[in-house]
This record gives C-alpha cells, structure tokens and sequence, in this order.
C-alpha cells in the first residue's frame, strides 16, 4: 500500500471524533432555546468538509492501489461515503435557518438526527472495511 494510503483512515477517524462532539454538543445542548447556532454551525461545516476531503482521499487511494495492480473491492464503500456527504450537508444547511424571537428552528431540530445518522453511515463504512480486509 502506498505510503498515502494511510492518511485516508486517520482522517476519517478525526472526522468521526468530530462528529461525536457536534452530536454530543447538539443532543444535550437541544433544549436550550439559546443554543450557541455559531459554533455549531462552524462545528458542522467544517465536519462536511472534513467528509468531502475523506471521499477526494479514497477516491486517490483506491485509484492508487488498482494502479499499483491491488485488487480492492470494498463493497458499498462509495456509496456510504455519498451518504455521509449528503447528511453533513444537509446537517450544515439547517444550521442557517432561524427561528422566531432567537429561538431553535423547527429545521434545527433535524440537526442531530442527520449527525448521528452520518456517523451511523461512518460507523458503518469502517466496519465494512474491516470485515474486507480480514
């Protein structure tokens, strides 16, 4: 395996840290009509594009090992990863809507279900690829 081959698994380990903060920070900070939407909205758009750079990454690691003569087959690796992009996204877009009177957005209140479902698909995605490399 070439030597960038390791970056893609840390970087999606520190995206999955990252994850674990915004949605332990969302879950338990929810009920607070105050709820500090800078820093989580900050929190969140850095986490898409942390899951952006995790896909770029794969996309030039397994490219670099069939071109290495590697036969990789992650099966349902991309198409996790395509999850895991979308709900970030979506996750950061709610993060723009706002409420009446400085309160949470009914929109916001998605926030932590699109969180815990990208890290679900994270979750998912690195058991699978275990389970290919065994």
């Amino acid at each position: 395996m070439p030597w960038y081959g390791f970056i893609h698994p840390l970087l999606a380990i520190g995206t999955l840290a990252l994850g674990l903060v915004i949605g332990q920070t969302s879950l338990s900070r929810m009920t607070d009509w105050d709820f500090p939407l800078r820093k989580q909205r900050t929190r969140s758009i850095y986490f898409f594009l942390l899951t952006v750079l995790n896909f770029v990454l794969g996309m030039v690691v397994m490219t670099g090992l069939r071109g290495g003569g590697y036969k990789t087959r992650f099966l349902g690796h991309m198409p996790l990863a395509i999850g895991i992009m979308v709900l970030a996204m979506l996750a950061a877009i709610v993060t723009f809507t706002h409420g009446r009177n400085n309160e949470i957005s009914g929109a916001m209140r998605l926030h932590p279900l699109f969180i815990i479902g990208a890290l679900a698909l994270i979750f998912t995605n690195g058991f699978l690829t275990i389970l290919a490399l065994l």
